[in-house]
């Protein structure tokens, strides 16, 4: 008979999104010369698995390649001063070159982002050069993901203008921005958004007009973190607003960890942290517009039939939760159904709310004792077409 302890352990999810990942981290100092878009030469600041932490150090590719990330300061801000959130997402197993440049009182944010697009071309172009010291560290022609703070996010929308092979993107704080409005209206990937609830530079509506406007997008999130100001990701965040600073500083590690892990690394089982809205002292508000249905399951305690199940879907649409004890690979209009459809039972449907999560209570699963059900959603109405979601696999005790 297991201990208590050993049950315990046994049961427990991934390392959350918010702690250390298992790689140290490895920075350098660069001036990079940009051959390929002719931006002549560009500072920035690399952050990278290593084989020991610190500046200048080796890189690591036994890992690799690694998935590549760009990172973008705020108006007057500077790379290190996002030395944390930046380690934090490279020791998790991430290449993250942050750009360096406009850090004056009139930065350009057309040219911010052309720096940008060339960093990323430039990281993946080392990683495949044997001779570099970035060889193998980066695969080359995969997708990329772009974060940014304030100015840095309302630069994501010219960013993904004119870089496709951005489709995850993070806007932390993001500041109103013109030129971007346009691209984000039209971009199909994968968009976050992240505010303050007392931010008085970059007011919450400010952000969550960007979430409005990304209404193409498989993925459309909007997080409010309450008690946040503006300076929530940088290094030491402030102490004298109602969510400490410490805190603001974990969310945005949980939120930034757990998003690019879920979209570029595929570790489905990380949904549930970052996008639940029942976890206990969470400051974090979300509201949903994903045009594909993000799902997460486990049983409600250990050892319990009873399986707790959730899915971010849209906020105002509806929403049908099924299970299957058979999987399957069935391509429909609707995308891939991962469920047997001679064997689906609907467990659940009801709206998305004000909100698109949907957590029902939990279900029981006795009848399938020893045996792994095969879980996923529907998302219908909010002025769009019918999308299945990702189907998650739940042992049954």
């Amino acid at each position: 008979m297991l201990s208590p302890l050993l049950g315990l352990l046994l049961f427990a999810a991934p390392q959350g999104p918010d702690t250390p990942g298992p790689h140290d981290v490895g920075i350098r100092d660069l001036l990079v010369q940009d051959q390929r878009f002719s931006q002549g030469t560009i500072d920035s600041r690399i952050y990278y698995p290593a084989t020991t932490a610190g500046m200048n150090t080796a890189a690591d590719p036994s890992g690799g390649p690694y998935p590549l990330v760009n990172m973008m300061h705020g108006w007057l801000g500077s790379a290190d001063g996002l030395d944390s959130l930046s380690i934090h997402i490279a020791s998790w197993g991430f290449v993250v070159i942050s750009t360096d440049t406009n850090r004056g009182l009139f930065p350009d944010t057309a040219d911010y982002a052309r720096d940008s697009r060339s960093l990323l071309w430039w990281v993946e172009n080392e990683a495949q050069d044997f001779q570099s010291w970035l060889s193998g560290m980066v695969a080359a022609g995969t997708e990329w993901a772009a974060t940014g703070h304030s100015m840095g996010g309302g630069t994501l929308g010219e960013l993904i203008g004119i870089e496709p092979r951005v489709r995850t993107i993070i806007g932390m704080q993001a500041a109103s921005n013109g030129a971007g409005q346009a691209p984000v209206e039209n971009f199909d990937g994968q968009c976050y958004w992240i505010a303050g609830s007392v931010d008085n530079i970059v007011r919450p509506n400010t952000v969550r007009s960007w979430f409005e406007r990304a209404n193409r997008n498989r993925h459309n999130v909007y997080f409010l973190v309450n008690g946040m100001g503006h300076l929530g990701p940088i290094e030491n965040p402030p102490n004298n607003e109602p969510l400490p600073g410490a805190e603001q500083a974990r969310q945005h590690r949980l939120l930034l960890g757990g998003i690019l892990r879920y979209e570029m690394k595929g570790e489905e089982d990380l949904s549930k942290e970052v996008f639940s809205m029942q976890t206990l002292g969470d400051p974090t508000d979300r509201e949903c517009a994903n045009f594909a249905p993000i799902v997460w399951g486990e049983p409600d305690t250990l050892g319990s039939t009873q399986l707790a199940l959730g899915t971010a879907a849209r906020l105002s649409g509806s929403v049908a939760l099924a299970w299957s004890p058979t999987p399957a690979q069935r391509q429909t209009p609707y995308g891939l159904l991962g469920l047997d459809p001679l064997q689906t039972i609907r467990i659940f449907s009801g709206t998305g709310g004000a909100s698109g999560v949907v957590e029902p209570l939990p279900f029981d699963a006795s009848a399938f004792t020893g045996q792994t059900l095969y879980v996923t959603a529907a998302a219908l109405g909010a002025g769009r077409s019918p999308q299945l979601g990702n189907t998650v696999e739940i042992a049954v005790p």
